[in-house]
């Protein structure tokens, strides 16, 4: 007799080998994560150059080893109040359909897998924010809202920035 993954309410059947690895972070007091194979690396904050008529929510752009690459303040495209740059704020640079495009955060927390599919992400909110949330996970209690890298890059698409920096 084989054994099968019994489903719980809502909750899809966990099965074997489907683990997702999720980088966790934090924008104000939400948990969000972007899916780990899109990260190229976390960095600390440096400096940023800033350029006329870019949305609210992109802070500038930034020299990453000869690539220009933009930085998105999650907290403004999040709808959130600006906050102090702080000790533990981090830009996680993602690999885009627009390119490398770095995404400023408060706080990097650490890297988890997760068995379960991702939920459907709620509706709920500004209409903008829904849009950007991939899924839902859940895990030690907490939902940690999965975020659409290409989305949120979505802003700076038309950005023209050379591939080098000469």
């Amino acid at each position: 007799m084989t054994k099968r993954p019994l489903a719980l309410g809502n909750r899809p059947a966990r099965t074997r080998g489907e683990l997702k690895n999720l980088v966790r972070f934090r924008v104000g007091e939400t948990c969000y994560a972007f899916e780990v194979a899109n990260v190229e690396e976390v960095v600390h904050p440096g400096t940023i150059t800033a350029l006329p008529h870019m949305a609210a929510s992109v802070s500038g752009v930034f020299d990453h080893r000869g690539r220009v690459t933009p930085i998105v303040d999650l907290r403004a495209r999040l709808g959130l109040e600006a906050l102090a740059t702080n000790r533990h704020a981090k830009w996680i640079l993602m690999r885009t359909e627009v390119g490398l495009v770095g995404f400023s955060v408060d706080r990097v927390l650490d890297v988890v897998g997760t068995p379960d599919a991702l939920l459907p992400p709620p509706h709920v909110g500004p209409e903008a924010h829904d849009q950007v949330i991939r899924g839902v996970a859940h895990l030690l209690d907490e939902l940690i809202f999965v975020l659409d890298e290409t989305k949120l890059a979505g802003i700076v698409a038309n950005l023209q920035l050379p591939d080098a920096v000469v």
